[in-house]
């Protein structure tokens, strides 16, 4: 989705080690539990000899650009026009699997909600079991105000 918004790749990497450096450049480096069961870490981190703590092997690109972990935030990169679609992305871009947006978690995301017209909405919420608590107030608001005037034909 970031992609198509900004029109071009967000991590757009020449190779393995400068895409990973691209990633940890907008994502941070990954927590300790992911890199614990991350079978090429050896690839992209070293362990410092006074602690048992992984850093980031960052190589500079073939244009020389050394790349820091968390110096560009997604924000930047696709703007942040609409917090909740940068919530979205960045969501969907969770270092842990565990903690990343499911599809079923995704449509029922604020940013998806609240792009739907509602006469899709309605549909959108029955096929997903989505209670109408759980709808954000814009929703809501947006959703009633289009029954109403359903009603009224």
């Amino acid at each position: 989705m970031a992609e198509l918004y900004i029109g071009y790749p967000i991590f757009p990497g020449e190779s393995e080690n400068d895409q990973m450096s691209r990633i940890m450049e907008m994502r941070d480096v990954p927590p300790a539990e992911v890199l614990k069961v991350s079978e090429r870490k050896a690839k992209f981190f070293t362990q410092t000899k006074d602690s048992k703590k992984l850093e980031p092997v960052m190589l500079k690109n073939s244009r020389g650009k050394l790349r820091k972990p968390n110096g560009k935030p997604l924000a930047y990169v696709i703007g942040d026009e609409d917090p909740d679609f940068t919530d979205f992305v960045l969501k969907c871009l969770d270092w842990d699997p565990n903690k990343r947006l499911t599809p079923d978690a995704a449509l029922k995301h604020v940013w998806v909600l609240k792009g739907l017209p509602p006469q899709v909405l309605i549909h959108h919420q029955k096929m997903h079991n989505i209670a109408t608590p759980e709808l954000p107030l814009v929703v809501r608001e947006a959703r009633d105000e289009f029954l109403a005037e359903q009603q009224k034909d």
